[in-house]
């Protein structure tokens, strides 16, 4: 029987499987089981997600783990065994939504790329997150957190004295994974009107840009010679107790 969507729930029913380490795809696959969603996440054999090894942990599993994973089932699947590879496209075959966050031609090269499962499933949704995206020179590069905080800009932002200063949390992996999640929902509103998947490109790095942009790039956008600087938006100032 169907899950009953309800307003705390409105993704009751939609299947997603989540093929992936670490925090981007994780994150967002949490927010959408938190919405009604299950989700089957698939872990290497052995280690598993190395997220279950980071942090503070209380019977084997960390807590930056289980604030990435709650709510969800897991499968361990040895994805270079052609057993392991029927397994998910039978998975696949018959699920809403597929996110990986693996480097761009990983996925092909195991028999699980996005032609070959939305062709057996049309109606599947194909999210593919990578750090900078399929194409360009740092495409097979591997992203990671602080490396996207400095190409975007971030770093500059946070700057004082001149001195580039990182944000002391995983900003850039969480921006992707809310993005990622909005470009799925956004993709099962469209096929319940069109009854068609979609395949979703989205990296690190463009997620990132586009966050930073609307007031952290101000002075990047407008670069005519008669622009006018206003005051800026907010500013900080040190106080003393009285």
């Amino acid at each position: 029987m169907a899950k009953q969507v309800t307003a705390d729930k409105p993704l009751a029913g939609v299947r997603i499987i989540e093929l992936s380490t670490m925090v981007t795809a994780s994150l967002s696959s949490m927010m959408l089981a938190a919405q009604g969603a299950d989700v089957i996440k698939v872990e290497p054999v052995g280690i598993g997600d190395p997220m279950r090894f980071i942090g503070s942990q209380k019977n084997g599993i960390s807590a930056l783990f289980a604030n990435c994973n709650r709510g969800k089932r897991a499968l361990a699947v040895n994805l270079k065994d052609p057993k392991g590879q029927d397994l998910l496209q039978r998975l696949a075959a018959d699920a809403d939504v597929l996110v990986h966050n693996y480097r761009d031609g990983v996925m092909r090269r195991l028999n699980l790329g996005s032609d070959q499962l939305r062709t057996a499933n049309p109606k599947l949704i194909y999210a593919a997150i990578t750090g900078f995206g399929k194409e360009g020179p740092k495409a097979q590069d591997p992203a990671y957190d602080h490396v996207i905080q400095a190409l975007t800009g971030y770093t500059g932002v946070q700057a004082e004295g001149g001195a580039p200063e990182y944000m002391k949390t995983l900003v850039a992996d969480k921006i992707t994974a809310y993005t990622v999640a909005q470009g799925i929902t956004a993709a099962l509103l469209a096929r319940a009107s069109t009854g068609e998947g979609q395949h979703i490109d989205l990296s690190m790095l463009q997620s990132c840009l586009f966050f930073l942009w609307p007031d952290g790039m101000m002075r990047q956008t407008l670069l005519a010679d008669d622009v006018t600087d206003f005051a800026p938006m907010a500013d900080y100032y040190r106080v003393s107790a009285t």
